[in-house]
């Protein structure tokens, strides 16, 4: 590679790898959905719960933050509310609900379906638990089975013991929840600012949605972060036998203490929002791959629609390197002839082209703009004549043509619409393009 082409060349790999650090760094790498437990008839007994609906799904909503972010709020306003609906009212525990996962009391996890009751959490899962996602549970459980004390039916071998295959591990075996070494697990300066969520998430409420225009559920710097290694932060036990939806909206501060706000939805963008669609469920798909032109970033799934790699390259048609291939169009990567190449090397950019190529100075082309007709004067066509060739301004060719070998030659525009059009002038091997404005 000639040296004069690498510091072009560096910064369009720079621009590339710069779009790509922007993709591998945003701050949500994922939401998960997790079906935490499906009911049985032996759960529908407790009735000190408010009799739980056989079948009915306790999903878990985890948030799976970048290394070093945390989790600051949960929010909604006019812009971007915050939903959580299903089509049925969620089950609030008629003893023991609460309102937040770090309300509920750890000792009443183990007592009939306590442990199923719905909330909101920034991480927590009990007073002195965080939940984590049953996949990365490794001591087992507490709260199901013969850990259980069976309800207020004293079912023996106690509740929570269905093993649906929808449920990747049974909360006999795995419950979710990671111990705190003694602490607890309220997040800093917890606060809840705007619609209360008691309303809808507390014990003896039977409502199907929670939708608010102004709410903040919050906490102060540093934030919230994930009990393990993977950053992973749990944010609403939703127990139903409805279908589950949700429009989440959340705010995020970095490691370096930058806080940003992801929204649910593109609708309306504000200063400091990023729309995500990780954050919608059921999730909105499209590409989720940034370097095909079908790439979505509100897409929340990918559904196989990244179909157009992204070429980089010159799509001017009157460039001698013009690149048929490309889909990205790179101004500076494109070359026109000599001192008209952005500073590339011609002879590596446009190899079939002549070294010697026509310069502008070889050959006048006037008046341009141009009214009726263009003259063209050059001492090389004096001598050798050669041949033109009248595109638009796609590079569609619209009249081809010879050129006399005499001081002057003329090309007749007058019937042509107004517009930019390309003229290619040729004396055998050595070429010219000229924009030509036709008035």
């Amino acid at each position: 590679m000639k040296k004069h082409l690498l510091p072009l060349v560096h910064l369009v790999l720079c621009t590339t790898v710069a779009v790509h650090d922007a993709v591998a760094q945003n701050d949500i790498e994922n939401v998960i959905v997790e079906t935490y437990y499906i009911s049985g008839a032996n759960d529908a007994t407790d009735t000190i719960g408010g009799g739980l609906a056989q079948g009915s799904r306790t999903y878990r909503v985890h948030i799976d933050l970048a290394a070093g972010a945390s989790l600051r709020a949960l929010y909604g306003n006019s812009d971007h509310p915050l939903r959580i609906t299903s089509t049925a009212p969620f089950f609030n525990h008629l003893d023991r609900g609460r309102t937040y996962g770090h309300e509920i009391n750890n000792g009443a996890l183990d007592e009939g379906t306590t442990a199923l009751d719905s909330w909101l959490s920034l991480g927590a899962a009990s007073n002195q638990r965080y939940g984590i996602p049953k996949a990365d549970d490794t001591d087992g459980s507490i709260i199901g089975g013969a850990n259980n004390d069976g309800g207020s039916a004293e079912i023996a071998g106690g509740l929570l013991v269905e093993n649906d295959p929808a449920i990747i591990h049974a909360l006999t075996e795995r419950d979710g929840l990671t111990g705190l070494n003694g602490g607890v697990a309220l997040p800093p300066n917890f606060n809840v600012t705007g619609d209360d969520p008691v309303t809808v998430f507390r014990d003896s409420t039977l409502h199907p949605e929670f939708l608010s225009t102004d709410v903040r559920i919050g906490c102060s710097t540093p934030g919230v972060h994930g009990p393990t290694a993977d950053n992973i932060i749990l944010v609403a036990q939703l127990t139903t036998i409805g279908e589950l939806s949700f429009e989440l909206n959340i705010e995020v501060q970095r490691a370096d203490g930058t806080l940003l706000r992801y929204v649910a939805s593109d609708s309306v963008l504000n200063n400091g929002e990023t729309a995500s669609g990780l954050l919608s469920y059921p999730p909105v798909c499209g590409c989720t791959d940034p370097d095909f032109l079908e790439y979505d970033p509100t897409a929340g799934c990918d559904d196989g629609s990244c179909q157009t790699a992204i070429v980089f390259g010159c799509m001017d048609q009157a460039a001698c390197n013009y690149d048929p291939g490309a889909n990205f169009h790179v101004p500076v990567l494109c070359c026109y002839g000599p001192d008209q190449c952005n500073g590339l090397d011609i002879a590596l950019v446009c190899p079939t082209l002549n070294i010697d190529d026509l310069a502008a100075s070889d050959v006048g082309v006037h008046p341009n703009p141009v009214i009726d007709r263009i003259r063209i004067t050059s001492a090389r066509i004096a001598g050798n004549g050669g041949a033109y060739t009248l595109l638009d301004g796609s590079g569609r060719s619209l009249r081809t043509g010879s050129l006399d070998r005499s001081p002057e030659n003329h090309i007749d525009v007058s019937a042509l619409p107004s517009g930019v059009y390309l003229l290619r002038i040729g004396t055998g091997e050595r070429n010219l393009t000229v924009r030509i404005i036709k008035t």
